[in-house]
């Protein structure tokens, strides 16, 4: 655990960048709408908006907003628990005031934390960090507005679960730093056929493995497929 928390603090200091304000795209109801949590540091709305462009080309109606959240590794409890109270909110708005969009979830690094609790539910102590994060009751493809999901991709996610159906790339059976287990997992679960969960296997964050870079790749190696994946989708 320790050498896994070792690798995320450097990870955290090659990526540092001051977040920015909110960059919105939309200006009215879109038919395809994603939610952006950034990585740990990162600017808004961060790598994750090359998928988006990837998905929305060609489409007349297409365009994101980012969770509004710190993404700082100081803290870390308080960051991710803000990510998932106002991604939930910006969520159930936006369905709310767009009901016939069609929404996607997509989460990097500690972003991908704050989605997956999101949809599965997080909260407690997190080990040599120092902090218990508050619970939350997660969203449910069955009721609104988790029933507006359809597609949700994780990169390098903080908590990837060995060997769930969702995960895909060389560290499918790998544990990340924050595995899921019980109703969490659960939870999470209930989404399984609209996730996909990108992990390598060298990746320290989401793999237990060893090499910092591995966590910086997937936005180069991992896109066309995520792109293509999310289409299927929508």
């Amino acid at each position: 655990m320790a050498t896994r928390l070792f690798f995320f603090a450097v990870l955290l200091e090659v990526a540092a960048a001051t977040p920015t304000d909110l960059i919105r795209r939309q200006t009215a109801c879109q038919e395809v709408h994603f939610f952006i949590a950034r990585g740990s540091t990162e600017p808004y709305p961060g790598r994750q908006e090359d998928l988006v462009n990837a998905v929305c080309e060609g489409l007349p109606s297409c365009g994101y907003e980012a969770i509004i959240y710190p993404a700082a590794f100081e803290d870390y409890c308080g960051s991710a628990y803000g990510g998932v109270v106002n991604g939930t909110a910006q969520i159930t708005a936006y369905a709310e005031s767009c009901p016939d969009a069609k929404l996607v979830l997509t989460g990097y690094s500690q972003g991908g934390h704050v989605v997956g609790d999101i949809l599965g539910g997080g909260g407690g102590e997190i080990p040599n960090q120092g902090c218990t994060q508050p619970e939350n009751t997660p969203l449910s493809p069955e009721t609104f507005p988790g029933n507006k999901i359809v597609a949700t991709t994780l990169f390098g996610d903080v908590r990837h679960t060995a060997s769930q159906t969702y995960n895909v790339g060389t560290g499918a059976a790998g544990n990340g730093i924050l595995p899921r287990s019980g109703t969490e997992l659960e939870s999470l679960n209930r989404f399984s056929e609209l996730l996909h969960s990108w992990c390598f296997v060298d990746d320290p964050v989401c793999a237990g493995g060893s090499d910092v870079n591995a966590h910086l790749e997937y936005f180069d190696a991992s896109m066309s497929e995520a792109a293509a994946w999310v289409k299927t989708k929508i």
